[in-house]
């Protein structure tokens, strides 16, 4: 219902992206590869023509006729050319060989001959190298490259006239030929090696391999290896007018003679025969010396097989494969054939033919003009296959081939052969596009909808023509293969509502297919395993990196899928696509509301999500304890234990409270965590145990940690004494703490334990304080337990602040003082000690006393010297023109100077007063008032003050030290500058 009713809107939208599309610049698109050419060309729906404006060889012909003109009186009788060298055979016996790209080579060869001998053929290895010339009396002459002479080869090959030599195309060499085979006219096959660099002979050996049955003309020779390895077996195929033969075998590389094994069987081997006697033989190459195929003149049309040169080739006997016979056209019997990479060419009299390699129809045709006189042979270069030549008596026309595998994509694609039409494509996307269209079309029409669901895919059709057809032949499959392919040919600088609308209609196709099948009351075991396969199909497609990129930020695409998933039921892949998209929220409120925490635990425990542990701990901390419990310790220091501890306030069950304290006492011990909540917390669920001790180790371990008045407050609600007397101890109130082990514990042990801890902390003005705590204790023994012997042992250990006179108040009259006659006389003892102490620090106080009191008296009287020549450390003027201050140190000031200079080092309190008192003694000049009460109190302050220490040598230079010897005031700088000037 979907699908039909929104295809028109959705195609629509993808038709309106694709015309903007249009727009793209294409000079982005090149190279070869047909799906990073289609991928990227995935916007445009229309053929685009990518051709380059400056390419010109499409415009023109393939083959190109162009007339040589060379300047030779005699006619020609022979042309041969290879690897751009141009040898040319004259009726006066002379041979014209043509440099070409280096005239300054071109040379002229004679020929020495007997009256009446004229050149018979002439051959060229295709290196341009050796050259054999073959004269109708059977002599047989040899030139090699640059070399301007040409040596008798008869003595030593004496054969008939030579119609066709097979050069060894393996094993080329600049200095000798090699092994070659050399077919006659009378059916014989020479094997011999031409060596010019050899002074002393030039034929290194000859020898005849074979003579055929039927003594003709051998046309064509040539042989070449099994998978073109000379080591393997070779074939040598011999062609003659009326037969064709293959000749198999290995060659002896320690022979001589390297093909006699080849030959050396006496019966000849099975041959194609020819009605007519025409078999001319020509030869193409893939790319040299490789050859690739065979054509053959016969009486009817010319053969063409292609060369295969695998071993299972040569295990069945025949290497010429694909036969195909193609009929002469009304012109006649061709004089010469040739092949070049995609045509077959064949020369008439007087006119060119091409015919295409592929579907055998005419390519082209160029009349020759009849002037010049009948055309002989065509000529081509092994090593060059852009041209080749051809002559008449009179001229020599040289035939350019211009990209002849221009049109070889469109015949393989009307043939059906797509790949080998993609191959010849070029990468060029206006051929590929149309190439996916026909081939779609083809596997449309054979009802091979997968295969056109994928080629439409990349094609350049439209869209909506597309879905339309697969909806109307109703194969779903097909559609949803086309969408998937036509999204993967998708980039990512595509429009993300392209992609969006794709993933969305793929996800309802999906969602249909799974809901029509779930519905089924009696599935089948097939259609169960069919459900799986496409329920697995349509996570591994929401799981495409391609498909999360592009939809995980878009809001309301993510929504609509879910809805549409919530709308089938499928609350699995809705599950499944809200993890992929990390909406872990809804997966664990799913998990959650189906009862099934376990499984909303684990979504928590692989996204790692603090944020998401605060919220849902409480609800799992309530089902799952020991499992949340489990989990939150694997986080360790990533969770914030304080904003896990609502989850754990709301604890009601006994399991519930044993597991938020478990993790608690995980966060305290392992993790060191120092946070005060979480300590009081923790302390809040110790104080609920039975059992006081884990509380008491909890606080002696971390007490540090916890608020120690919520603490007590806390314990003393739950009657937990004895971690209350702790918490006094640890707050330094140790008399609580003894009056609550003494009051609630009854427990003197602990009491004492306080106690002594208190005395090993205090300082000496609190011993009054611990006395009282050991007072305590003693008064509850005797009071509350009266067992003489404890309160010795509570003096005993008390010795330092507690005597015995200090408990015996607490006895009453009647109690006999046996046990205590002991103590008693000791601490009589240290009294009496303590007595005589004490007198002897009275009298050395007295002593000391004494004589303090007479060095006052000496300092009083002593004085000291000073000079008429003293000057003041300060002004520098003399010492005696006014009132002044010598110090012990020999420092000599006068007041005003002292005064002016140490008020800067003292207090504004104090320079104020200092300033006062100054002015005082100012103003009381005369004797009367320098004797007053007044003068002498002010002069004794101000000594005080100012003559208390050196201003040179006393802490005041000390203070001093960071002040600049320079003034920081710059008028002062200034005045003092000038005073040095």
């Amino acid at each position: 219902y979907f699908i039909q009713s929104n295809l028109r809107y959705m195609a629509g939208l993808w038709s309106e992206y694709e015309e903007d599309g249009r727009s793209y610049n294409t000079g982005r698109y090149s190279g070869s590869n047909k799906q990073s050419i289609r991928k990227q060309s995935s916007f445009n729906s229309s053929v685009i023509n990518l051709k380059d404006p400056s390419d010109e060889t499409d415009v023109l012909p393939i083959f190109e006729k162009e007339d040589l003109r060379f300047k030779e009186t005699a006619a020609f009788v022979k042309l041969v050319t290879a690897n751009k060298i141009l040898v040319i055979g004259l009726l006066s016996n002379k041979i014209r060989r043509y440099y070409s790209g280096a005239p300054e080579l071109d040379d002229i060869l004679d020929i020495p001959r007997p009256v009446g001998d004229k050149i018979h053929n002439i051959f060229l290895d295709p290196s341009g190298k050796h050259l054999l010339v073959s004269m109708t009396s059977g002599e047989l002459f040899y030139g090699f490259y640059g070399k301007q002479t040409l040596w008798s080869c008869t003595r030593q090959i004496k054969c008939n006239t030579v119609d066709s030599i097979a050069w060894n195309i393996t094993k080329q060499s600049d200095i000798n030929t090699k092994e070659i085979l050399i077919g006659t006219s009378v059916g014989t096959i020479y094997e011999t090696k031409l060596n010019p660099s050899s002074d002393k002979q030039l034929v290194a050996y000859s020898k005849i391999l074979c003579s055929l049955d039927k003594p003709e003309n051998i046309t064509g020779l040539i042989f070449f290896h099994e998978n073109g390895d000379p080591r393997q077996r070779t074939v040598v195929i011999v062609a003659t007018p009326t037969r064709i033969y293959q000749f198999f075998g290995k060659i002896n590389p320690n022979d001589q003679c390297k093909f006699s094994s080849i030959f050396s069987d006496n019966s000849l081997p099975e041959f194609k025969e020819n009605v007519e006697a025409l078999g001319v033989m020509a030869v193409s190459y893939v790319k040299y010396p490789e050859p690739r195929a065979l054509a053959w003149m016969t009486g009817v049309g010319v053969q063409f097989s292609k060369l295969n040169i695998s071993s299972e080739s040569f295990d069945d006997g025949n290497v010429m494969t694909d036969n195909k016979l193609t009929q002469y056209s009304d012109k006649g019997i061709p004089v010469s054939i040739g092949l070049s990479d995609f045509h077959l060419l064949l020369l008439y009299e007087n006119g060119f033919e091409a015919r295409s390699l592929i579907d055998w129809k005419h390519v082209h045709y160029e009349p020759l003009k009849s002037s010049a006189g009948i055309y002989q042979t065509i000529a081509l270069d092994p090593m060059d296959p852009t041209k080749f030549f051809s002559f008449a008596k009179q001229n020599i026309i040289r035939f350019k081939i211009h990209k002849e595998d221009r049109h070889v994509w469109r015949l393989f694609m009307k043939l059906k052969k797509f790949e080998e039409a993609e191959k010849y494509a070029d990468g060029d996307p206006s051929k590929l596009f149309e190439i996916s269209s026909e081939e779609a079309d083809f596997y449309f029409d054979q009802k091979l909808y997968d295969y056109a669901a994928q080629t439409y895919a990349l094609s350049h059709r439209s869209f909506e023509e597309i879905a339309l057809k697969f909806i109307n032949q109703g194969t779903t499959p097909a559609l949803l293969n086309f969408l998937r392919t036509k999204l993967d040919s998708l980039s990512n600088s595509s429009s993300p509502t392209q992609i969006c609308m794709l993933v969305v209609w793929i996800v309802e196709i999906f969602l249909s297919e799974i809901s029509s099948l779930e519905k089924q009351q009696h599935s089948s075991d097939g259609d169960i395993e069919k459900l799986q396969t496409i329920r697995a199909d349509l996570r591994d497609f929401l799981s495409n990196d391609f498909v999360i990129r592009n939809i995980k930020k878009n809001i309301p695409i993510i929504k609509v899928i879910q809805e549409m998933m919530a709308s089938y039921g499928d609350t699995s892949d809705m599950i499944f696509f809200a993890d992929l998209m990390e909406d872990i929220e809804k997966v664990i409120m799913h998990h959650i509301h189906d009862q099934q925490y376990s499984s909303a635990l684990n979504t928590l425990r692989k996204r790692r999500s603090p944020e998401l542990f605060y919220k849902y701990t409480p609800t799992l901390m309530k089902y799952i304890p020991r499992n949340t419990v489990d989990v939150l310790e694997q986080f360790g220091r990533s969770l914030d234990p304080k904003k896990l501890l609502p989850s754990f306030i709301h604890c009601k069950t006994s399991d519930q409270k044993d597991q938020a304290l478990r993790y608690l006492q995980f966060v305290v011990f392992k993790t060191k965590c120092t946070d005060e909540a979480i300590h009081n917390f923790l302390l809040s669920l110790f104080v609920q145990q039975d059992d006081e001790g884990l509380l008491l180790d909890f606080l002696l371990k971390t007490s540090a940690n916890v608020d120690r008045k919520y603490a007590l407050r806390l314990c003393s609600e739950h009657r937990k004494w004895k971690a209350c007397c702790y918490i006094y101890t640890k707050m330094g109130l140790y008399e609580e703490a003894v009056k609550l082990a003494l009051s609630k514990l009854g427990n003197v042990f602990e009491a004492e334990k306080t106690a002594t801890e208190a005395q090993s902390f205090s300082t000496p003005e609190q011993q009054e304080t611990i006395k009282k705590l050991w007072l305590m204790i003693a008064r509850h023994v005797v009071e509350e337990e009266k067992d003489i012997k404890k309160v010795m042992e509570v003096i005993n250990r008390g010795e330092e602040v507690l005597k015995i006179e200090d408990v015996l108040p607490f006895f009453n009259d009647f109690f006999y003082i046996d046990d205590f006659k002991d103590s008693i006389c000791k601490s009589l003892e240290i009294y009496n000690q303590n007595i005589n102490q004490l007198n002897d620090d009275m009298k050395d106080a007295t002593e000391s006393a004494g004589r303090i009191h007479k060095d006052i008296s000496n300092l009083k009287r002593k004085n000291c010297v000073v000079e008429s020549v003293k000057n003041c450390y300060l002004c520098d003027i003399p010492l005696l023109t006014r009132s002044f201050y010598v110090f012990p140190c020999t420092h000599m000031f006068h007041t005003a100077c002292l005064v002016k200079e140490i008020t800067q080092y003292l207090s504004k309190r104090k320079a104020e007063e200092v300033s006062k008192l100054y002015s005082v003694l100012l103003n009381l000049k005369d004797e009367d008032q320098i004797r007053t009460d007044v003068y002498r109190k002010a002069k004794s302050q101000l000594d005080d003050i100012i003559a208390e220490e050196c201003l040179m040598c006393g802490e005041y230079m000390i203070q001093s030290i960071d002040t600049p010897f320079l003034p920081r005031d710059e008028d002062e700088f200034e005045k003092l500058k000038q005073e040095w000037s």
